[in-house]
């Protein structure tokens, strides 16, 4: 027989689940398109660390327990790191599968260890399950299996890819790469498509979700540790429709929800469409490939899928043929696609190569005002990992771009606390800085409520050169970013026009001076 108290917290957990409240949760969950935890709102900045369970197999758990402390000292909550090494290479210990169904027990224990190592650090971690990229085996490494079986259901009259298919590669960041075709027969988007690969991969995450961690004995799927899995690091096709993916994705989310109610999934996807609906695109420099299939996926159709709860994108505009500005465009889109969609955003790659510490602060602070839920910087050095692609930064020994990290980190934390963030009670148009400049600088400017804003470039006669920010925007004090390498030394100005939301209009103009 229940007590008194026991009947009244039972009458209280009922009363909120009726009314519709959010329910304390040691896991990370998505309600109406925002992250909570433990029925409070949970936003984020954190890094990615992808070669932890490698680190861990090879014996470096040292490097596991620093980079983890490093996190935690910069105020981050969140890592990602790779749960997938699939390779035929038996003497690599950190190989996790050497076969399908083949596993090596010391490289999950190695997984075992991040897992249980985040967990004492008080770190939540983001999952992804298979690569897209050749990188540790990845997607063509089912397909090479699949290859070595071979196919009675296939003409052996049947060419599908032709000997310049098998040369073409479609290449990544930092020398990521993967094989378009590997036969005449067999080619990446297998993996997507053939039912064997499918059932495959079905089995790799049947086993990582239902292995018993030997260092907590808590099986992975209740580990609330685990923030969230993902099913690919940045799938991507040659099917311009964007279906094969999709189709794909539709399909195994739900083998994993089936399997895993715990756990919010996302795709791991870059954020590339087959549409310009949505996008903002006088804004991406002519980068149409961005959002014309070009990349085989679709955002926007991935968006739409039922058992996918987190909207993911990746951002590298210096790499894609975008100033830096374009990456606060390329976010603000996708938090306004991904919110009426009612799914949080999350930023789970970026990086740029120069500039680092105002393109950080500026992307961050688009993050926590426009809504998003969190974001991961690419990444996270320590140890005798190094700067292998130019975009590592390793703290404190980074500097400046370690203090934006930190106080970013602090603010997102503050908003999940509920500590309102900061407004002006009216509209200010800062300098810019740095002013002289050569190259790029930030243009701050606060907002005192929501607001529709055009902020715009003109020369010294009073002819426009561009239009910086076109809409609405949330209140706030925002950081724009102008790169100059196309314009010519002298003076310009920049000028702000703001329509408030309750109706007042407000302006500022200041000049730029550009000395090359």
């Amino acid at each position: 027989m229940f007590s008194n108290r026991s009947n009244i917290v039972v009458l209280i957990w009922a009363w909120a689940t009726v009314t519709g409240l959010s329910q304390p949760s040691p896991f990370v969950t998505q309600t109406s398109g925002n992250l909570e935890l433990n029925g409070h709102p949970f936003y984020f900045v954190g890094g990615n660390a992808y070669y932890l369970m490698e680190e861990a197999a090879r014996g470096d758990t040292t490097l596991v327990k620093n980079l983890f402390a490093t996190a935690r000292q910069l105020g981050m909550t969140v890592i990602r790191t790779w749960g997938f090494f699939d390779s035929g290479d038996t003497l690599n210990p950190a190989v996790i599968q050497w076969r399908p169904g083949g596993f090596n027990e010391a490289a999950l224990r190695a997984l075992d260890y991040v897992i249980w190592q985040a967990k004492q650090s008080g770190l939540r971690l983001v999952i992804p399950l298979v690569n897209n990229w050749d990188d540790y085996g990845g997607m063509n490494q089912y397909v090479r299996w699949r290859m070595a079986q071979g196919d009675h259901n296939r003409s052996a009259s049947e060419v599908r890819f032709t000997e310049s298919d098998q040369q073409r590669t479609v290449l990544g960041l930092g020398g990521r790469l993967y094989r378009v075709a590997m036969s005449d027969m067999f080619g990446h988007d297998d993996f997507y498509t053939d039912v064997t690969i499918r059932n495959w991969y079905k089995s790799y995450v049947s086993v990582i979700l239902g292995r018993v961690n030997t260092l907590t004995g808590v099986v992975y799927r209740n580990e609330p540790t685990i923030l969230a899995w993902e099913l690919a690091n940045e799938p991507r096709s040659s099917d311009r429709s964007g279906v094969i993916v999709s189709g794909w994705a539709d399909d195994v989310s739900l083998f994993l929800k089936q399997l895993d109610t715990n756990h919010l999934v996302g795709t791991g996807e870059e954020g590339f469409d087959n549409s310009v609906t949505g996008y903002s695109i006088p804004a991406y420099n002519n980068q149409l490939w961005l959002v014309d299939g070009t990349a085989g996926v679709s955002f926007t159709m991935n968006l739409a899928l039922r058992h996918i709860d987190l909207a993911g994108i990746h951002m590298y505009p210096q790499s894609w043929g975008l100033n830096n500005n374009g990456g606060n465009i390329w976010i603000r889109d996708h938090v306004r696609m991904a919110a009426t969609a009612g799914k949080p955003l999350v930023l789970g790659e970026f990086g740029v190569l120069v500039d680092q510490p105002a393109t950080y602060d500026s992307w961050l602070t688009t993050v926590l005002l426009d809504g998003g839920g969190g974001a991961l910087v690419w990444q996270l050095s320590e140890g005798a990992r190094g700067n292998n692609d130019g975009y590592g930064i390793r703290c404190p020994g980074s500097g400046s771009v370690c203090t934006v990290l930190q106080d970013q980190a602090r603010m997102f934390t503050e908003k999940s606390a509920g500590s309102p963030l900061s407004a002006p009670p009216e509209f200010l148009l800062f300098q810019n800085y740095p002013n002289p400049f050569n190259g790029q600088t930030t243009i701050a400017y606060a907002l005192p409520s929501d607001a529709n804003v055009t902020l715009s470039l003109y020369n010294s006669v009073g002819e426009l050169v561009r239009v910086l920010v076109d809409g609405f925007q949330h209140a706030g004090t925002r950081k724009e970013l102008l790169s100059v390498e196309w314009l010519s030394s002298g003076v310009y100005f920049y000028q702000a026009n703001v329509q408030l939301s309750e109706g007042r209009g407000s302006s500022g103009t200041k000049k730029l001076v550009i000395v090359k």
